[in-house]
This record gives structure tokens, C-alpha cells and sequence, in this order.
């Protein structure tokens, strides 16, 4: 073998080896490489992207497939634009973007192959696939004009600066308000600005360079003919993409109606507000959902003793009694109401700051304010009324129970002389009964000796002999006894003229009033005792009138009893050292407490109305002892029971050392 061939041979494989290189290395890259002749016949191509299912068969085609059959199968001729030409007729490498049936859109970098002698016998393409670029684009395209269209749509001036203030946008709705047209402004200076308002400006654009991302502020800018318009105006900082501040955007409203509006509106507050706070009565304005305060006026604020704002953040529940029927849930059944009623008038139990529990009258209805369905409540104190009310009960009960006890004398009178003929008959029976019986027990005593025991009735004789007189004993006991129950109620129920000169004895005072009250102590106690003192000195005064206080204060200590266990104690005595008759009643009640201790001899005070009481007893009582030359004193303690003590004067007539009746 030659050494020429043996060269050759070298070459050959050098060449070989140097196109199975380029060939790995084309088939390396992971975009469509591809490289044709002067024919635009496919010499080479990797097949990538959308290329990878074509088989490389149809490449080793003799002759190859023209560029046009592999990317567009469905031509018949070359494209009418064809960027191989223009590399093969300059030489050059050329650029472009395509649209291919199977690729999509793609960016095609076409360059020319020389020879040794720099003749251009090839041409390489290079496909990048840009359908997401060119979907990118074409969104921020289309971005762009919808923005476009929404800025000249809009009816707020919306306009833009750079960072030199000159003007780069000015929409249509600038145009109207300000007067410039878009031609005579852009990329100009601001022209809106007057010369009080630059340093508001400068302010402005400072804080959006120190990193504010939105400015909003009321101002006033120019309109073209010089007059100044009241706007709203936002600003924000326009950033590129290293966020370095390149102008600012502004969006302004004319709000000249609006202050206008704002004025009258204010106006109408204040007359409002002035009518509002002028009423003699509170007003209240609620929320109906949960009935928040919205609006007090002044007279709520006075009546209630908060502040306007102090009112405000409470709930209507605050302002009630808190018990039923004056609950949050019973005051939001009012609220409600108002929505099937157009108003109604009720009274309530209300409550002011300091706890307080008072009276009011409350016209409620509802009302649309601002467009929307509030509550108002007019409410009125009515304390007063209610006190008044309520005395003028009280006098009522009063008024017809002494209309009560005034009949029951007169009926107490009538029915005593009623019980007295009976009993009148009875008594004399008795009595003559009991006068002939032992001549009846004579002869019947000798007919038992001579015939043996005989019944009288169910009752043997022997027995009837020793029951009999103790019976007509209790007949005639007890007849007495009812004369003097009698003669007591009708010396009680008299009317008569007061004398305070009789010479009374206290201790018969007190057994008349009792021989009244035995039933009454029967009932409410298991546990009565009376001591009286022996040898007690007579007062002056009314033996009635005495006899009324012990009544009035026996049965007050009996009713104040809880149970029949507890006691009523009754006790005189004389003191000699203050020359004055003690008499004391005690019980082991319920008691009293201080305050009602205060008030209990006043007129018309009582604690029991309800059941029949008047509140003039113990009043009565105090002006009974008072008109004795007396004192009468109370001491009681919750729980612990009463004590009442009443001093009298003993009779002045009695000489020092005589002796007492």
C-alpha cells in the first residue's frame, strides 16, 4: 500500500469520524436542528420536539424530502417567504418566527454552511419552540388593551408622570374634568397643580419615594379656565423590575357634589342635633337586630346620668331592670313589635348609671333613616306619677278599710245587742237552774237510795250528781264571760267624745284587751304570757284609748309570729326612780330593719296592705301615748323579733308616800 493511499485512507476516517461528531452533537441539542442543500433538501435533522415521531427513514430518501414536506406536509412548493433564500442569496445568518403545523410557533436562526473555497453549499436552521412566549404575549397583549380600554372607560381621571413630573398618561376622563385635551399635555409638565398646592405635591411624590405604596388625600386641582376643583386623589409609586421608583400614577374623582352634599349634610346635623337635644323628653334611636344604642339626645343622657359616648357603646339590656318582665329578651319583643305596629306606647322599669331603678313611658316605633329601618323611642319619667299613683292606691285601700272598720263598729254594736238577749236568756236559766238543782239532787239522791242507780239521759246518776252543778258552773261562767267579751266590743267600737281625766289602771287596760284577743292568741302562738305587776299606780287619760294601743300592738306582735312556737311576751311594771308606768310588749317575729323601724309610725305606713293593713295602728299608737303626757319606742332587729316600751306618767294627784289603789 502506497503512503498517498495510506494518507487517504486517513483522511477518510478523520472525516468519518469528524461527521459522526457533528452528527452526536446535533443529536444532542433538544431543539430541532436541521440542515438543507441548495435543493432545500433535508440533509440532516435531530427530529426534536414536535419532530420526534416522523421516522428518520424519510431522511435517507433518495433524493431527501425538501424543508417544506417535513414542516408544512400539507404544501406543494416552497414558502412564499422563504428564509433559506435570503441566507443562501446573502450569505448571512437570518432570523425569523414561524407559525408550523405541527410545531406551533417557533423561532427559526438560519445560517449559512461554506466550503473550503467559502461558497455557501448549505443552509443550518435552528427551531426554538416560543408558543409559550407567543401565548405570554399575546395575554399581555391583550392585557394591555383591556387596561387600555378600562382606563379610558373609566370615569375618574386617571393620569400618569415620570419621574420628572412630566405627563405620560391622560385619560379621556382627565380630558372632561380638567379641559386639556391628551395632545396638549402629554409629556409636558403637571398642569393641574396651582402654586399653593406645589409644596402638597412635593410632599407627596417625597413619601411615595420613601417607600408609601398608596397616598389618598382630598385636595383641590386646576381646570384649564383657572377655577380649582375638589377632588379625591390616590397616588402609587410606578417600579420597574428592580422596584426603583420610574413615575407615579394618580387617580382623581370630582367630589365638588359630594362636599356640596357633605355641607347640606352637615347643616341638616346640626339643625338636627340642635332639635334633637332641645326635647324635653329622652330619645333613643336603636339598632332593631340587637339593639345597640345609635343616637341619644341630651335629656336620655341627663335622665339616665351617662355621657353621649358612654351611652353608645352599651346594649339596651344596661338601661333595663333586669328582671322579668324588663329583661334584654322582653325590651327586644318591644323592638320587634314596632315591625307589625307602626308605634306603641308602653311603660317600662328602667335603670340609670348608678343602678337605680326608675319608671318610664315609652312611645316606640319604627322609622327608615338613611335608607335603612331603625327603632325610635321616646321615653318620658314618670316616677313621679307612679309614686303618686301608687300613694293614691294606697289612700284608697286605706279610705275603704276604714270605711271597713267604721261599718264593722256599727255592725259590732248591732250584733252585741243581738248576742245580749240570748245570752241574757241563757244566763237567767242557768242561773235559776243552778238554784233549784240541790233540791232536785235531794229528792233524786233519796229515789237512788230507795231504788238503786237510774240514768239520767246516757248518764248514771252517781255520776250526773257531781257533773251537773259544774256544768251549770260553765254556763253561767260562761255567759258572764260573753257579756264582758261584748261590753268590751261595744265599749271599743263606741264613739265618743276623748276625755284624758279618768284615773285608769293599767292592768285592767290590759286584761279588757285581752279578754278581745284570747282567740287571736289561740291562734297564732302556743307560747303567751302577761305578767302584770301588782299594786300598780293609776294614769291619767281614756281607758278606750289605752286599751286601743294594747290591742293595736298585741295583734301586730302575733302577726309578726312565723310559727306557733314563737312567743308573744306582756309585762308591766312601775318605776319609781321617773315616777312612770312601763308597760312592755315583746314577741319573737320576724323583726324589723332600720329603715323600716324609721318609718313605722308614720300615717299610712305599713307593711302589710295586702293583707288588710292601714298604716295608722302604730300611728294611732304614737299619737294615743303622746296625748297621755307618754313615750312609746320600738326596738327590733331582723330575724331577732320587736320590742315596744311605753312610759306613762302615773297619776298627778297621788301624794308622795300615799298609799296606791
Amino acid at each position: 500500500m502506497t503512503i498517498a493511499h495510506e494518507t487517504q485512507n486517513k483522511k477518510k476516517r478523520s472525516f468519518s469520524s469528524s461527521q459522526q461528531l457533528f452528527r452526536s452533537i446535533l443529536q444532542a441539542i433538544p431543539d430541532l436542528v436541521s440542515v438543507v442543500d441548495r435543493n432545500f433538501r433535508i440533509v440532516f435533522s435531530n427530529l426534536r420536539g414536535e419532530y420526534e415521531d416522523v421516522s428518520p427513514k424519510m431522511l435517507r430518501k433518495k433524493p431527501p424530502p425538501y424543508c417544506y414536506e417535513l414542516y408544512h406536509p400539507d404544501r406543494k412548493s416552497f414558502c412564499e417567504q422563504c428564509h433559506v433564500q435570503e441566507v443562501f442569496a446573502t450569505g448571512k445568518s437570518v432570523v425569523t418566527e414561524k407559525f408550523q403545523p405541527k410545531a406551533g410557533h417557533v423561532e427559526i436562526h438560519s445560517f449559512p454552511i461554506f466550503d473550503e473555497a467559502g461558497t455557501v453549499v448549505m443552509a443550518g436552521e435552528y427551531h426554538r419552540d416560543i408558543n409559550a412566549r407567543r401565548q405570554a404575549e399575546d395575554a399581555l397583549r391583550e392585557k394591555n388593551q383591556v387596561l387600555e380600554e378600562i382606563i379610558n372607560a373609566s370615569p375618574l381621571a386617571i393620569i400618569a408622570l415620570d419621574y420628572k413630573i412630566n405627563l405620560t398618561l391622560w385619560n379621556p376622563a382627565a380630558e372632561r374634568m380638567f379641559g386639556w385635551t391628551k395632545e396638549e399635555v402629554l409629556g409636558k409638565p403637571y398642569p393641574i397643580v396651582s402654586e399653593d398646592r406645589h409644596g402638597e405635591l412635593l410632599e407627596n411624590i417625597r413619601s411615595l419615594n420613601e417607600g408609601e405604596s398608596c397616598r389618598f388625600l382630598e385636595t383641590q386641582r386646576m381646570h384649564k379656565d383657572g377655577t380649582l376643583i375638589d377632588v379625591s386623589l390616590n397616588t402609587a409609586p410606578m417600579l420597574n423590575l428592580n422596584g426603583r421608583t420610574i413615575g407615579y400614577m394618580a387617580i382623581m374623582a370630582d367630589i365638588r357634589e359630594r362636599k356640596q352634599a357633605q355641607e347640606a349634610l352637615r347643616e341638616s346635623e346640626a339643625n338636627y342635633r340642635t332639635i334633637f337635644d332641645a326635647a324635653n323628653d329622652g330619645t333613643f334611636v336603636f339598632d332593631p337586630e340587637n339593639g345597640d344604642m345609635l343616637d341619644v339626645n341630651r335629656k336620655m343622657c341627663e335622665m339616665y346620668g351617662y355621657t353621649r359616648e358612654e351611652v353608645l357603646r352599651l346594649n339596651v339590656e344596661a338601661l333595663s331592670a333586669g328582671k322579668t318582665p324588663y329583661t334584654y329578651e322582653d325590651v327586644m319583643k318591644m323592638i320587634r313589635k314596632t315591625k307589625r305596629e307602626n308605634s306603641h306606647l308602653f311603660e317600662w322599669l328602667a335603670k340609670d348609671s348608678s343602678g337605680r331603678l326608675f319608671w318610664i313611658e315609652v312611645n316606640m316605633k319604627g322609622a327608615v333613616i338613611g335608607g335603612e329601618y331603625k327603632v325610635l323611642a321616646v321615653v318620658r319619667d314618670i316616677s313621679e306619677r307612679k309614686i303618686a299613683e301608687e300613694e293614691n292606691r294606697k289612700m284608697q285601700e286605706r279610705l275603704r278599710q276604714m270605711d271597713k272598720m267604721a261599718a264593722i263598729g256599727t255592725l259590732a254594736s248591732g250584733i252585741a245587742h243581738e248576742i245580749n238577749n240570748p245570752n241574757n236568756f241563757i244566763l237567767s236559766n242557768a242561773q235559776f237552774i243552778s238554784d233549784i238543782w240541790p233540791d232536785f239532787s235531794r229528792i233524786l239522791s233519796r229515789y237512788a237510795e230507795e231504788h238503786g242507780e237510774f240514768y239520767l239521759g246516757k248518764l248514771r246518776f252517781s255520776e250526773a250528781s257531781a257533773f251537773i252543778p259544774k256544768m251549770l258552773d260553765g254556763l253561767v261562767e260562761g255567759s258572764h264571760r260573753i257579756n264582758a267579751i261584748v261590753t268590751s266590743l261595744k265599749d271599743f267600737a263606741r264613739q265618743e267624745k276623748t276625755r284624758l281625766d279618768q284615773s285608769v289602771d293599767v292592768n285592767k287596760v290590759i286584761d279588757a284587751a285581752l279578754t278581745m284577743l284570747r282567740s287571736q292568741i289561740r291562734k297564732h302562738t302556743d307560747r303567751f304570757q302577761c305578767i302584770l305587776a301588782e299594786n300598780l299606780p293609776v294614769v291619767t287619760g281614756n281607758f278606750r284609748q289605752l286599751e286601743q294601743v294594747i290591742v293595736n300592738l298585741t295583734m301586730n306582735a302575733l302577726q309578726s309570729l312565723p310559727d306557733k312556737k314563737c312567743g308573744v311576751f306582756i309585762s308591766t311594771s312601775y318605776a319609781e326612780s321617773i315616777d312612770q308606768i312601763i308597760i312592755k310588749v315583746s314577741d319573737e317575729g320576724i323583726g324589723m330593719s332600720r329603715e323600716i323601724q324609721n318609718a313605722i309610725f308614720d300615717p299610712f305606713f305599713t307593711t302589710k296592705l295586702d293583707s288588710g293593713g292601714t298604716g295608722l295602728g302604730l300611728s294611732i299608737c304614737f299619737s294615743i301615748v303622746k296625748e297621755h303626757g307618754g313615750i312609746i319606742e320600738c326596738e327590733s332587729e331582723p330575724g331577732k323579733g320587736s320590742t315596744f316600751l311605753i312610759r306613762l306618767p302615773v297619776r298627778k294627784s297621788r301624794k308622795k308616800g300615799g298609799k296606791r289603789p
